[in-house]
């Protein structure tokens, strides 16, 4: 069951029985701000006490790998995942975001190896 949560953006959809939230992102600005502002949103912190997402992925590269190509290479079938503040993040090449909660909320985000 889909629905709006005051606490997330409102285009922002949440399935409590799935434990997962998902939003679009603008493909011409990538994935990584909807990313910050959708964890922060979903674990009730605001966004100066979200550590930099740029310590467990390159931001930068993320948002290339989602930017559409003039080569008309097809970003639909993409999908890059990682965990960041304990949620498993599913960017899609379609443009949603997808955060799966935690099953264990002590667990903080695992660093690059």
């Amino acid at each position: 069951m889909d629905s709006a949560d005051d606490s997330l953006p409102p285009s922002a959809t949440v399935d409590r029985t799935k434990r997962t939230h998902t939003e679009s992102f603008d493909p011409t600005e990538g994935p990584v701000e909807t990313i910050v502002d959708l964890v922060a949103a979903a674990s009730g912190r605001s966004l100066v006490e979200m550590p930099p997402i740029y310590e467990v992925i390159d931001p930068d590269a993320l948002n290339a790998l989602f930017r559409p190509r003039n080569s008309g290479a097809d970003l639909e079938d993409r999908v890059f995942e990682f965990t960041y503040e304990g949620y498993h993040v599913s960017v899609h090449g379609d443009g949603r975001v997808r955060l799966t909660e935690p099953t264990n909320p002590t667990k903080v985000t695992e660093p690059l190896e």
